[in-house]
């Protein structure tokens, strides 16, 4: 499992490798003045479609700045410290889905729970947002614990939870009661794995 997950790290850096080279293009080739007759025409016709961009620039300068105002005072997954975490279980099933799932406490005193699921595919999903909690031990001595979350992505309540047994065996489930066996995570791996989930999902 730990190779399976420094591959998909891997993967997640070179992602953001491409995507920031990808934002550069080499300038085209100007061509050459066909001759000092037409220079003026030209410099004027490029002087007035500089003139007609320049409103739309400043106005996509100004959302832009407003965009990164706002988004900097929102609270994300990015933003999960390892001071925050309480618990991360990292899990994978036979068909190779992964499933990373952490219980953590956001800076304004709430605590939050998040359940990633990453398919091979490309695709995935999270959950996340607050929940409350219950908590049962079966026949077998396993304490599950269901927590209710009100995901901030839909609106909508999740089913998510964990179980632990007596020998201290790691086993999560998703909303739809599939049970995963898992292991645990240290508070750096689970903002690291959370991370590259983000990253992979983006």
């Amino acid at each position: 499992m730990k190779k399976k997950i420094t591959a998909i790290f891997a993967m997640c850096m070179l992602a953001a490798a491409m995507t920031a080279c990808g934002g550069s293009k080499a300038p085209e080739e100007t061509a050459a003045a066909p001759a000092d007759t037409t220079a003026a025409a030209e410099t004027e016709a490029e002087t007035e479609a500089e003139a007609e961009e320049e409103p739309e620039t400043e106005a996509e300068a100004e959302e832009y700045e407003e965009e990164e105002d706002s988004a900097s005072d929102d609270f994300t997954l990015l933003d999960v410290t390892t001071d925050m975490i309480q618990v991360g279980v990292y899990a994978v099933d036979e068909e190779q889905n992964e499933l990373v799932f952490s219980m953590f406490t956001a800076p304004s005193g709430t605590e939050m729970a998040s359940l990633f699921v990453y398919c091979p595919d490309g695709s995935g999903d999270v959950i996340c947002g607050s929940y409350t909690a219950e908590t049962e031990t079966d026949e077998d001595g396993i304490t599950w614990t269901k927590l209710s979350v009100s995901d901030v992505y839909t609106g909508n309540s999740y089913n998510i939870g964990f179980a632990e047994s007596e020998d201290d065996q790691i086993y999560i489930f998703n909303p739809a009661g599939t049970v995963y066996e898992g292991q645990y995570l240290s508070a750096d791996e689970t903002v690291v794995y959370m991370g590259t989930a983000v990253g992979l999902m983006s």
